[in-house]
């Protein structure tokens, strides 16, 4: 038997206007909420109206991967939004600050309490590195680390930028002239540094910018991400306000019951009120089913999961539009997409094995040597 749906006034209230409460009380926020919740389409529907509301006002939105970059560009066609990575941001408002770049990769260098930036050889680092020399200096921001030559990777670009925009406040005060609204999607794979830098180094400042987080704790993918930010959230004194996407948009009541089981952080989804939701058919939740499939011996292949499905459960794996399969890894796409004798040359090359082998060398030993104009045969000799 279908579950019965809440009634409007059973429903919580409409998380958009709740942001946008806090938006007009100057308060940053957190929506928060699980997969299917439909947290993209709220920060879309947040970022149109902050700039229909705020004509003039730029709107800063920042993501993890390249891919959710072009997503929200592609949702969101504004001339007063500037859509980057994490990575982007931080590097495009501080790489004009060549001094203080410099003076801040010395002192990091030079911190012995807890430096996380080494030159090889280099002990200790004088203060005049980067100027004193035939060559001067600038420095950027690439794909490796060779700080002897000014040029420093993804790691080192956020121990920099927390660093500089704790140390130089005028630095926050130029990026939130810059911005009035930053927002934050899938923010649980937001490095520590960065949230330092919008939560505490950003209020030590007395102009305004409202900082907005989107995303799912219980979501959180990477291990160098912060997962959460409750240390930040409270209704009286918290930097940041939550918001509770409790709604579910995408998946059938068995699947919300089944999140909800394994969720801890206090959000309980129920179905969705709006007939258009993917997850409603004729006014109605559908029901769903949920099947766990499981090998004794660790031996299961996709063919004995479709056979086993259509045969006892009537799938159609055919009909592509009302069945549809998620494949995680290379390896298990290779069987759907026939390129299976391929990839099973790919694992076996020793060639990938031994570059990696390379790379932890050069990694363990904390060699900083740039190596990007050279093949790998070079790099092999060089390194022995």
């Amino acid at each position: 038997m279908a579950k019965e749906r809440l009634t409007s006034e059973q429903q919580p209230k409409n998380e958009f206007k709740q942001i946008m409460e806090h938006i007009a009380n100057k308060n940053n926020f957190l929506l928060s909420g699980g997969a299917g919740s439909g947290k993209t389409h709220s920060l879309v529907q947040v970022i149109n109206q902050v700039i229909d509301d705020n004509p003039a006002a730029k709107v800063a939105c920042m993501t993890y991967p390249n891919a959710a970059v072009k997503e929200i560009k592609e949702r969101v066609n504004r001339k007063n939004l500037n859509v980057s990575t994490i990575h982007d941001f931080l590097w495009d408002n501080i790489k004009h600050f060549q001094k203080e770049l410099k003076l801040s990769i010395i002192a990091l260098t030079n911190d012995e309490t807890e430096t996380k930036i080494k030159i090889d050889g280099i002990e200790p680092f004088p203060e005049d590195f980067f100027d004193n020399r035939e060559d001067t200096i600038k420095i950027q921001y690439k794909e490796y680390l060779s700080l002897k030559d000014g040029i420093i990777s993804h790691d080192e670009l956020l121990v920099v930028s927390n660093y500089m925009f704790e140390h130089y406040p005028k630095l926050c005060d130029v990026v939130k002239d810059k911005y009035r609204f930053i927002f934050i999607d899938e923010y649980q794979d937001t490095h520590e540094e960065v949230v330092k830098i919008l939560l505490e180094h950003f209020a030590k400042t007395k102009k305004l910018t409202i900082i907005g987080f989107f995303g799912d704790a219980m979501q959180s993918i990477y291990d160098d991400g912060i997962g959460n930010i409750d240390t930040y959230k409270g209704d009286e004194d918290g930097k940041v306000k939550e918001v509770k996407k409790t709604q579910n948009r995408r998946n059938p009541q068995r699947i919300i019951d089944l999140a909800n089981l394994l969720r801890t952080d206090g959000i309980k989804q129920v179905p969705s009120t709006d007939n258009s939701a993917p997850n409603m058919k004729d006014g109605n939740i559908t029901e769903g089913e949920i099947i766990f499939l499981y090998s004794a011996d660790e031996n299961i292949s996709n063919l004995q999961i479709e056979k086993y499905l259509s045969e006892k459960h009537n799938w159609n794996f055919s009909d592509t539009k009302e069945t549809k399969e998620l494949n995680l890894t290379h390896n298990l796409i290779a069987d759907k997409a026939e390129f299976r004798t391929l990839m099973d040359i790919y694992d076996k090359d020793e060639i990938l094995s031994y570059k990696n082998r390379v790379k932890e060398y050069i990694k363990d030993n904390g060699i900083t040597d740039d190596f990007s104009g050279k093949t790998f045969g070079e790099v092999v000799e060089i390194l022995k």
